[in-house]
């Protein structure tokens, strides 16, 4: 029987070897922290490429908007950010993008000394601010109309669909959804999906598949909550600087704790699904 997602149990391998029959794979590696996606690393002589196969039909959905986000986006602010290319099996999508060179945020965070923090903080305020002024047309950005494009409608829907209602009491969803939203968000800007140069300086943003309509705080709150504490006054003082306005304190930090605890309620997701120990 069909189905529109992928599985563990699939022939990946021949799937990728398919899509990249003009170059000669050496290495397929898979990578084991894909909770929405099952992920291949793979080497070629030409480079190495990223493979996102979706865990379920809402991801399947989320890789198309992350096709079409990104696509938007490419070349409208000074960062690089990943030219994913869509492709299909079986009528199912998947993504593909090169590797963009850089060390991954999270791997090197904890160790930054204060100036290096400073650097990193206003290159990712510089990003937010940017990105956040992209003039677009709500009627022309997407292809796709089958998934909620306001940050808030599309993480209600991944919560109903894989929180428990238990693990989900935090969640005021009218309150969050009555809030403005007139810019560009990335979603799901966290120290992961940052990478830097040797330097010390952003050079690439990745993984726009919560991409969409929203509210600046829901950026600002999700890197600064899944940074050092060292990170918080240097990212909103650099993003004060940008925007010549003050942030509200108390809305910022109480969408600290909403990214808080949709972090720890997908954690108890993934540990009785078994992706996390």
């Amino acid at each position: 029987m069909s189905k529109d997602y992928f599985s563990l149990d699939e022939d990946f391998s021949n799937i990728i070897k398919k899509s990249l029959s003009a170059k000669e794979i050496i290495n397929i590696k898979p990578i084991s922290t894909g909770w929405t996606n099952i992920v291949f690393e793979v080497t070629t002589t030409c480079g190495n490429y990223f493979f996102r196969f979706p865990r379920d039909n809402f991801w399947i959905r989320t890789i198309v908007k992350d096709y079409e986000f990104s696509k938007f986006i490419n070349g409208k602010t000074d960062f690089n950010t990943v030219k994913l290319e869509l492709q299909y099996d079986n009528g199912r999508p998947y993504s593909i993008h090169k590797k963009i060179e850089g060390t991954v945020l999270a791997d090197v965070m904890n160790s930054l000394s204060p100036q290096q923090i400073k650097t990193v903080a206003k290159d990712i305020s510089n990003f937010m601010y940017q990105l956040h002024n992209i003039k677009f047309d709500y009627n022309e950005i997407f292809d796709i109309t089958n998934i909620g494009l306001n940050l808030t409608d599309f993480l209600n829907e991944l919560l109903d669909l894989h929180v428990s209602q238990k693990d989900k009491v935090f969640w005021k969803y009218e309150e969050f959804k009555n809030k403005e939203h007139d810019t560009l968000v990335h979603g799901d800007l966290n120290s992961s999906n940052i990478l830097l140069d040797e330097n010390y300086h952003v050079t690439a943003i990745i993984d726009f598949g919560f991409g969409g309509f929203g509210n600046p705080y829901f950026d600002i709150s999700r890197i600064i909550g899944r940074c050092p504490s060292s990170f918080k006054n240097e990212i909103i003082d650099s993003y004060e600087e940008l925007s010549n306005k003050n942030l509200d304190y108390a809305t910022l930090n109480k969408e600290i704790k909403v990214w808080e605890n949709i972090d720890n309620s997908y954690i108890n997701y993934m540990k009785k699904i078994g992706i996390y120990k």
